[in-house]
């Protein structure tokens, strides 16, 4: 089983989690292409997740993102993740994106282009930094959102992740999130077996606005090997600020 690190949240990952009800938890929303907007975002998580396991370590993470939509619905941003522990602080993941969305009524549809850096890689078959061109639709509460990464592998062969993101209830000032995601790997050269491994990823979220902040608590999992062989959901927390 491989072992690796994955990148966090972009910018606009974690400024949307936070104007949603989501503190830099791993969701990509629609961008409003109504207006031009400069955004920033700082957020303090108990552990930095993403599709479904801990990139952290499981230490505790201090994320930090500036973010700009136009009024053409051209938008870009970038991030940086510190990861906190007992010995020397690290940087574990940094990220840079650019796209454009378009708006029908309550229908957006973007495109665009993510890349993505470990601090710290474990498998030497995965880059330590990858592109990932994407495209998503989204209506109302429900968005979706494909992604293709040509250069996920040293050996440069193309891997697909497919995720579902949608708002289950609201409660007065509370919100629960959901998400469901899908990998798509390729096999390594030379195996045996040929296609695409396929992986599943999951989220449940809560989050409240307090004052300026908004706290937020959710559970994940992922039987992505990559990640981690056991399994089993972890629980998370944060707490974040946009500006």
């Amino acid at each position: 089983m491989f072992r690796h690190a994955r990148v966090a949240d972009s910018a606009r990952e974690t400024r949307t989690a936070v104007l949603a009800g989501l503190a830099a938890m791993g969701l990509l929303t629609l961008p409003s292409a109504a207006r031009a907007q400069l955004a920033g975002s700082v957020a303090l998580s108990s552990s930095e997740m993403f599709r479904g396991e801990s990139i952290s370590s499981s230490d505790p993470v201090i994320a930090a993102g500036v973010s700009y939509d136009s009024r053409s619905g051209v938008f870009a941003g970038a991030s940086a993740s510190l990861a906190l522990n007992t010995e020397v602080p690290r940087i574990s993941a940094l990220v840079q994106y650019v796209g454009y969305a378009a708006r029908s009524g309550e229908l957006t549809t973007e495109v665009g282009l993510i890349h993505r850096s470990y601090a710290r890689i474990a498998d030497t078959d995965y880059r330590r930094g990858f592109f990932e061109g994407f495209a998503g639709v989204g209506y109302r509460g429900v968005r979706a959102r494909l992604y293709v990464s040509p250069d996920y592998f040293v050996y440069g062969r193309a891997s697909y992740y497919a995720e579902l993101n949608a708002r289950l209830l609201k409660v007065e000032a509370f919100r629960l999130e959901g998400h469901a995601g899908l990998s798509l790997i390729p096999y390594e050269p030379g195996a045996y077996r040929r296609g695409l491994r396929r992986y599943r990823d999951w989220r449940l979220q809560v989050s409240r606005p307090i004052g300026p902040l908004c706290v937020s608590l959710g559970v994940n999992g992922t039987n992505y090997p990559v990640y981690s062989d056991t399994g089993k959901a972890r629980v998370f927390a944060s707490i974040s600020h946009a500006f």
